[in-house]
C-alpha cells in the first residue's frame, strides 16, 4: 500500500474528499496485490502515478500503467492489414472539479497508441475511451473501469458492430470487422516476452510508480 494513504481517515473526510479517498485507496489496493501477484514485482500488469492533488491531498488525476500484450497499430496501408503488438499502455484519468456528480464524469485518455473500437485513434479527441459512464452511473468506481479498460486492451471486451452505443473510432472498427475478425487477429493469448518493451505503431504509431514520485470474449454494450 501507498504510505501516503495512511495519512487520512475516511471518517474525517466528507462528501468529494470522502469518494476520492475511497477511490484511491481501492485503486491502490488493485495495484498493490498485482504488484505481489507480479513475476516481476517491478514490472506488474497495473501500476499507477498520482498526476495531480486537490488542496486537501487527494489524487484528481492518475496516470495508469497497463503491462500486456495489445494491439497499437496496423501494418501497411492496403488491406489485409496485421496487427502490431505493444506491452506497455499508459492512460490518464481526470477526475473533474464536479466528480462524482451525474455531469462530472471521469474522462479516461489514453497517452499512448491503442487500436481498439472503443479507444479513439486519431484526430482531436485521439486516445479518448469510450465507457459510457452516464450509463453505468456515479457509483461506477474507478476501480472497475481501469478493469474494464484493460478488458479492453486484451480484445476480450469490444464493440465494432455500427449500432448502439457505436464504436468510438469506426477505422478501427471496421477492421476489426472486415480484417481482424476473418483473420482471428483480435484473438491473442496473453504471452510476454521476457523484456516487453513499449512498441510504437507505424501509422502514428517502470517500474511500479507511487504518488510521491513528482511526478468468454464479450460483444458489449459500453
Amino acid at each position: 500500500m501507498n504510505p501516503a494513504i495512511n495519512n487520512f481517515n475516511l471518517k474525517e473526510l466528507k462528501g468529494r474528499d470522502a469518494r476520492l479517498f475511497q477511490e484511491w485507496k481501492e485503486l491502490d489496493s488493485l495495484c498493490s496485490k498485482r504488484k505481489q501477484e507480479s513475476k516481476n514485482p517491478l514490472k506488474p500488469s497495473l501500476s499507477y502515478i498520482i498526476r495531480k492533488k486537490n488542496a486537501t491531498g487527494l489524487p484528481t488525476e492518475f496516470e495508469i500503467w497497463y503491462r500486456c500484450k495489445s494491439i497499437v497499430g496496423v501494418e501497411d496501408t492496403e488491406p489485409p492489414r496485421k496487427p502490431v503488438f505493444g506491452y506497455l499502455h499508459k492512460m490518464s484519468i481526470v477526475l473533474p472539479n464536479n466528480y462524482p456528480s451525474a455531469d462530472g464524469n471521469p474522462v479516461f485518455t489514453f497517452i499512448s497508441d491503442v487500436w481498439h473500437p472503443n479507444i479513439r485513434y486519431s484526430g482531436s479527441f485521439k486516445g479518448h475511451v469510450c465507457l459510457t459512464i452516464k450509463e453505468m452511473g456515479v457509483l461506477a468506481s474507478i476501480k472497475d473501469l481501469v478493469l474494464r479498460v484493460e478488458r479492453y486492451l486484451k480484445y476480450n471486451m469490444y464493440h465494432a458492430q455500427n449500432t448502439y452505443p457505436y464504436p468510438e473510432d469506426q477505422s478501427v472498427a471496421e477492421w476489426v470487422r472486415e480484417e481482424g475478425e476473418p483473420n482471428g487477429w483480435v484473438k491473442f493469448t496473453q504471452e510476454m516476452p521476457e523484456d516487453a518493451a513499449p512498441k510504437p505503431a507505424p501509422a502514428a504509431p517502470a517500474t511500479s510508480a507511487t504518488d510521491e514520485q513528482p511526478k468468454k470474449r464479450i460483444s458489449l454494450s459500453i
